[in-house]
């Protein structure tokens, strides 16, 4: 049978399986004080209920229940009568005695006291004992309760988690499952400008392959490709182009340029690679050529007759080696052509080639070895070496080329074909890396728009010694107005595209404009004030013999208003068009006009416009010589308003 037995020390309850544990020592689990386990003494108690005491102003002491002897340790005598206190019954305390008149203490009140807090401590210590096993209890019920609270809500948050990471993964499934939104505008237009792009590509007059620049010894930041015995022909469109580039000129200095190079005539060359590294800003750029001929030759022709030079020791390579230059020979009909100072470069070139920049050979890959010549070139090295490539007196016509293209233009890619039909130039550009194809072809538009007036600004300054320098020069900028009227663009995948066709007797006259223009250019002075302007020719001051005035007609595609434009530039007499009038008879302002007349009287430009049989005779001139203008317009119009009707037949 158990038995609890309390600490006297701090009166913790101590629970014993067995009675037979009693009379051994145990030690408290609370205050770990060692006694001996003794059998509990009963005590018997009378619980009073006293009246509600006040509150004590000061806190009780004690803890526990104390015993009481059943006798006193000693007699009591009163102090009255000093007799003895009757002995009161064992475990009974007089209670209510009246006290004696004379006594100042009543003993029976002393005992009654005595009796009542001996009960409240006793009560005391149960209820302490008492709460301590419920607060236990409490605790032991709360703990498990809170462990299961917090278990269920850490369930609920993984499972949440799960729920959120399950409905990711299917929403995200789900999206990958759906087709990309795709602008499908954007995307038709790209489309459309990449077939366009492909056409004009097809129409080139020469389909060979890209222009490489293998067997150079460095990195070319300039490549210039030429078929020396192509454009030095016996051809008579050739010999004219040659011609109007001025002997002395540039064809002087040009053909000079190769043979000293090379050692071989023009003529004994089939094609020429130059390929110019600038190295530091401040250096001589080197320059190195890959020569290909138009016949073989044998070591000892090239050795003793050409190059004059002495055989490299080195017997893995054939090398002939001069002061100024060093010739490797990669097959009798090849051989590469670089300074002295390169010799090791040299070398190597034979297994090993230098790579231009990825802008430089993205353009490189869309050229053409056919074609009579190509200039390839990145215009921030121009720029950064512009001043030690141009002598002082081109420095400011260097500043303009630069910023002609502005800073959306990275590299270039120039090429020119003449052939017994046609002159034929293409012009590629590839964008900077924060621009794009698009916003270069903008850009490169307006600034051919634009181009005409600011020759035309530039030749102002100019002051030719002869009326023919006069005239060349003074309708060069006429002559660009026509290149740009004659130029149409197209957007590929990394550049834009610039395909210029014009008549074959253009190009002399271009030639020799551009010549006579850039030559008088190296002599004027820009900062001065800008003299008259005179071909040494009066206008005429009617506008019917304006139209006699000749005009450069090469329109591809342009709309009437930018022709008639152009036209009443060259004769300084505008067109006023007649929108609503045109409506009338279902034209506009915008109809393409081609026309490939060369240069005319502007009266024949404006018949063939107007003769055009898909107008049907709808569309008319009228002369106001009043207002300076011509009037074009429908004939309805025309009719209605009693304007004069101009007959622009041939006489």
């Amino acid at each position: 049978m158990s038995v609890t037995i309390h600490c006297p020390k701090c009166s913790s309850g101590l629970k014993l399986p067995s009675r037979k544990l009693l009379g051994r020592k145990g030690k408290c689990p609370k205050c770990q004080h060692r006694f001996v386990l003794k059998e509990p003494e009963e005590v018997e108690l009378e619980l009073a209920e006293p009246e509600s005491p006040a509150t004590p102003q000061t806190p009780q002491v004690g803890t526990s229940a104390k015993w009481v002897p059943d006798e006193p340790a000693a007699p009591v005598f009163s102090l009255a009568n000093d007799g003895p206190v009757p002995k009161s019954k064992p475990g009974k305390f007089p209670v209510n005695e009246p006290p004696a008149a004379d006594s100042s203490f009543n003993f029976a009140d002393v005992a009654t006291a005595a009796s009542a807090i001996s009960t409240e401590s006793s009560d005391a210590a149960s209820e302490s004992v008492t709460s301590r096993i419920r607060n236990r209890r409490k605790k032991r019920r709360t703990g498990p309760i809170a462990v299961g609270v917090g278990t269920a809500l850490l369930a609920f948050c993984l499972l949440g988690l799960w729920w959120q990471q399950n409905s990711q993964t299917a929403d995200d499934a789900a999206a990958s499952k759906q087709p990309p939104q795709v602008n499908v505008q954007l995307e038709q237009e790209t489309q459309q400008l990449a077939a366009e792009n492909e056409d004009a590509k097809s129409i080139s007059p020469t389909h060979g392959e890209p222009v490489t620049v293998q067997y150079m010894p460095f990195t070319p930041h300039l490549v210039f490709h030429i078929r020396p015995a192509d454009v030095w022909s016996n051809n008579r469109s050739m010999k004219e182009f040659i011609a109007a580039l001025g002997d002395p000129g540039f064809g002087r200095w040009l053909h000079d340029s190769i043979l000293n190079l090379t050692k071989f005539e023009p003529t004994e060359i089939e094609e020429l690679t130059i390929g110019i590294n600038f190295g530091a800003r401040t250096a001589t750029p080197d320059v190195a050529a890959v020569v290909r001929l138009t016949a073989e030759q044998s070591e000892v022709e090239l050795q003793r007759d050409r190059f004059a030079a002495r055989r490299r020791p080195d017997p893995t390579v054939k090398m002939f080696q001069t002061n100024e230059f060093n010739y490797l020979l990669v097959d009798n009909k090849t051989f590469v052509v670089a300074p002295a100072a390169l010799t090791d470069e040299l070398t190597e070139a034979l297994t090993f080639s230098y790579r231009p920049s990825l802008q430089l050979e993205s353009l490189l890959k869309e050229s053409d070895r056919q074609r009579q010549a190509t200039l390839l070139f990145d215009v921030a090295n121009i720029d950064t070496h512009r001043e030690y490539i141009f002598n002082q007196d081109l420095q400011t016509l260097a500043d303009q080329f630069v910023l002609w293209f502005g800073n959306d233009v990275q590299t270039v890619s120039w090429s020119f074909h003449l052939s017994p039909e046609h002159l034929y130039m293409e012009t590629l550009l590839r964008h900077a890396n924060d621009s794009s194809p698009r916003k270069v072809k903008r850009y490169i538009s307006g600034q051919l728009e634009d181009l005409p007036q600011t020759l035309a600004a530039a030749v102002r300054f100019m002051k030719p010694p002869t009326i023919g320098y006069r005239e060349m020069i003074g309708r060069f900028p006429a002559m660009m107005k026509a290149t740009a009227l004659g130029t149409r663009s197209f957007v590929g995948s990394d550049h834009v595209r610039l395909l210029t066709f014009l008549p074959r007797k253009a190009a002399p006259n271009l030639a020799a404009a551009s010549l006579f223009t850039w030559n008088q250019s190296l002599v004027t002075d820009f900062d001065g004030p800008a003299p008259l302007a005179s071909s040494g020719k009066k206008l005429p001051d009617k506008i019917i013999d304006r139209l006699q005035m000749p005009v450069y007609i090469d329109f591809r595609g342009t709309p009437l208003q930018e022709a008639l434009a152009y036209i009443g530039e060259e004769i300084q007499t505008p067109f006023d068009i007649n929108g609503d009038g045109l409506k009338q008879v279902a034209l506009t302002q915008n109809m393409r006009q081609t026309h490939n007349l060369g240069e005319v009287p502007a009266m024949a430009a404006l018949h063939a416009i107007v003769s055009n049989p898909d107008y049907r005779n709808a569309m008319v001139l009228s002369i106001d010589e009043a207002a300076k203008k011509i009037i074009v317009t429908s004939r309805p119009a025309a009719e209605a308003a009693s304007l004069p009707i101009l007959d622009t037949a041939p006489k």
